[in-house]
């Protein structure tokens, strides 16, 4: 199955998010506390986000950095959260959960992905750190509702796990569910992970950032960039069609 390229750009702020949108991206994680990893942004920075951006907005739901294993009561203030994303306008969600093995937790997700009915989800890093990276992508299949994962691979970086990335993208197509790579992602660096994959759904944060560094708002120019690199890079997994529209401290980066 051939899907559009896409090219999703993390923003902290409406600064960041304006950027995206005037970059070319097609579509924002907001999130909060990059240091942390990435947490839940605020209601206030959601409500603002979403009423000045018109690309889809996927809001993270992560109320901590310690692990993604959530207690009862995390579960439900992220459920809660989830219903406050929606409320506002977001086009999605960000979510993710293990249980001590390292297993996908779909018990304590239940909840969260009743509220997210209607929204767009992708389950973020937490299977990077799951016991099997194949087995966890089967058992979010078995969610219904997740679109996509986000994953470096199991490892550090996405770069630094092409083999892995390729074995979850050809499982992924089998599942027909997304795989987007991120984490460690440069611009250069956009076409051989693209070649090698197959992988055709790209997530940038520092990357697309003066110096490479979350100090730095995100930079419209470099946002560009990465998506004519994209574009480019897509092609041969691409239908004509798709190519004639033309451009449009916790866990890991997540």
């Amino acid at each position: 199955m051939k899907r559009q390229p896409v090219l999703e750009v993390i923003a902290v702020d409406v600064e960041d998010a304006k950027a995206a949108e005037e970059g070319g991206a097609d579509r924002i994680e907001l999130v909060s506390a990059m240091s942390e990893g990435g947490l839940t942004p605020s209601y206030g920075v959601m409500k603002q986000v979403l009423s000045q951006v018109s690309i889809p907005v996927y809001v993270m739901i992560r109320p901590h950095s310690r692990s993604f294993r959530y207690s009862a009561d995390d579960i439900h203030g992220m459920t809660r959260d989830v219903r406050v994303a929606r409320e506002l306008g977001a086009a999605g969600i960000v979510i993710g959960a293990l249980t001590g093995a390292g297993e996908v937790d779909l018990i304590s997700l239940q909840s969260c992905m009743a509220e997210a009915q209607g929204l767009g989800v992708t389950f973020h890093r937490a299977i990077d750190v799951s016991t099997s990276l194949t087995e966890a992508l089967k058992a979010i299949n078995t969610l219904g509702n997740v679109e996509r994962v986000l994953t470096s691979g199991g490892k550090q970086t996405a770069p630094e796990a092409i083999l892995e990335l390729k074995q979850l993208q050809d499982l992924g197509q089998t599942l027909n569910i997304a795989v987007m790579a991120g984490s460690g992602v440069t611009i250069e660096g956009i076409q051989t992970l693209v070649s090698q994959t197959g992988i055709t759904e790209i997530h940038m944060g520092s990357g697309v950032r003066r110096e490479g560094s979350f100090d730095h708002p995100a930079d419209s120019q470099l946002i560009a960039r990465a998506k004519q690199q994209l574009l480019l890079a897509s092609q041969p997994f691409m239908d004509s069609s798709v190519l004639s529209s033309g451009p449009s401290k916790g866990g890991p980066m997540i």
